[in-house]
């Protein structure tokens, strides 16, 4: 069987901006480790949006313009393949197109801003925050919805900005980027009324490739002394602008989530979609932005300094640069099929049970402790963990037979879980350990909405626990001591979206 190739879909232009395109660029840049082959298909793409594709590895497929349902077809017949995981990002890909695609891939993503029509989706991601399932219309059983800045794929610059300290630049200075087509053309409306607010001293303008009219715009930004027009800047001196502004009026799109994500302070919304509701209500709900008709206000206040620190520590705890640990195990786990077993909280009539498994001898070997457990000794710990709200038991039971054939429980500390799990032997073998690591964690998330962070210890040894937590989607943690000391048990991690 060919191994699983990254299929993207995207359109970009000065018409509909450039937005789909960078989104699943970055997702592309995220993914890399986990597929051996990116194509990007998009249709007509100018000669520098191919050439930045190209650049960063995919394999670029130039598609012919026609309606919808032929491409889906032309897609079907001669690009997709069974193991692909296919991810669609724009407002064309409705039901019927991907309805069509869906049976020619394992696994179908779409990216989404609207939640405006059903969706055959397997997973769909939505960088708005506070979007809920039931908003959507979820035509494909199990799908899943990752929703919020925990899961926003940004460019590499941007990640590894949202590590470091906050920008402690001054709000004088101040950016304006409406995305990179700003089809709406209002930067220049913008600039000009910042260049006429007495605190500002210096307005630095941003355009992409797609803007047109970027001749007319430089030519009246040659006559403004405190105006800087910036063209089409790599993502690493995007992120040094970004931070040498204390301010910022951007629409709320990528582009607000790259400034926050950059530390940079002041963020004022300035919405050219409709598209960008969804963002724009999350920025301002969340405290994280301003809505830009209170720029002359804010940008002239005595209060500035300190609305901009408040804003930047609100930023940077939403922007945490640990969306590509989630996304990359996301889309591991979105590999794995449903599970064939039910998840139950342990009662006191499963010591028995739970027993005979903590002594089995395969068990005990690959325990920490292998020595056996006594009964007495048992039936204490149970009784201490069913009392404990802060441990979690799931009993797994297989969903035809009712026999039970597992255990996976967890033991949480503020907003940390640590986990462990058996399989009864006569279910080991058949790819269940994913499936239940999988599963008790979502359940933990569930039940346990303040933590953030799942792991689990195994040893070196236990090859087959090593491969499961991998498998499941799990990102190792390698810390000094682990490098060090060869014996040491292996530590994996899982990093929820709850906040």
């Amino acid at each position: 069987m060919a191994p699983p190739r990254l299929v993207l879909r995207a359109d970009g232009n000065s018409r509909i901006g450039l937005g789909h395109v960078m989104r699943l660029l970055a997702l592309a840049e995220i993914l890399r480790p986990d597929f051996a082959e990116q194509l990007f298909l998009i249709r007509e793409p100018d000669e520098a949006l191919a050439q930045q594709l190209a650049a960063a590895g995919l394999r670029v497929v130039a598609l012919p313009t026609q309606p919808q349902p032929e491409e889906a077809a032309h897609l079907v017949r001669h690009v997709l393949r069974a193991t692909d995981v296919l991810v669609l990002d724009g407002y064309d890909f409705r039901y019927d197109y991907q309805n069509t695609v869906r049976g020619a891939v394992a696994r179908l993503v779409y990216v989404d801003d609207l939640h405006g029509f059903p969706l055959a989706a397997d997973l769909v991601l939505n960088p708005a925050g506070g979007v809920q399932l039931n908003q959507y219309q979820m035509r494909q059983p199990g799908a899943r919805l990752l929703a919020g800045p925990a899961f926003a794929p940004l460019r590499s610059a941007f990640r590894e900005a949202a590590r470091q300290p906050a920008s402690e630049a001054s709000h004088t200075s101040v950016l304006v980027c409406l995305g990179g087509a700003d089809p709406t053309h209002q930067t220049r409306h913008v600039a000009a009324a910042l260049l006429a607010l007495p605190n500002v001293a210096q307005v630095h303008a941003v355009v992409g490739s797609a803007y047109s009219g970027r001749e007319a715009l430089q030519t009246w930004a040659d006559q403004q002394p405190r105006l800087t027009l910036h063209h089409s800047l790599p993502a690493p001196e995007l992120v040094a602008l970004m931070r040498r502004c204390g301010a910022a009026v951007c629409s709320p799109s990528t582009i607000s989530y790259e400034y926050c994500a950059a530390g940079s302070g002041l963020l004022l919304l300035l919405p050219v979609a409709d598209n960008q509701h969804d963002i724009n209500h999350f920025l301002l709900e969340a405290g994280l932005a301003l809505p830009y008709p209170s720029a002359p206000n804010v940008l002239t206040s005595p209060e500035a300094d300190r609305l901009i620190r408040q804003l930047r520590q609100a930023q940077r705890r939403v922007f945490d640069g640990l969306a590509p640990v989630r996304l990359r195990q996301e889309f591991r786990a979105l590999e794995l099929p449903a599970p064939p077993f039910l998840l139950r909280p342990v009662v006191a009539a499963d010591s028995a049970q739970l027993l005979a498994w903590t002594n089995d001898p395969t068990v005990r070997q690959f325990s920490f402790n292998p020595q056996p457990v006594a009964q007495a000794m048992h039936e204490l710990w149970l009784a201490a963990r069913l009392r404990d709200p802060n441990s979690l038991l799931l009993l797994a039971e297989d969903a035809a037979s009712g026999q039970p054939l597992g255990l996976i429980r967890f033991q949480v500390e503020e907003a940390r879980a640590t986990l462990s799990y058996l399989l009864d032997a006569r279910f080991r073998g058949r790819g269940l350990a994913p499936l239940l690591l999988l599963a008790g964690t979502r359940a933990l998330a569930q039940a346990f909405g303040g933590v953030r962070q799942v792991v689990g210890h195994v040893q070196a040894a236990n090859v087959a626990s090593v491969k499961a937590f991998e498998r499941t989607g799990f990102q190792r943690i390698i810390t000094r001591v682990d490098s060090e000391n060869l014996s040491s048990p292996l530590t994996f991690e899982w990093l929820t979206d709850n906040f």
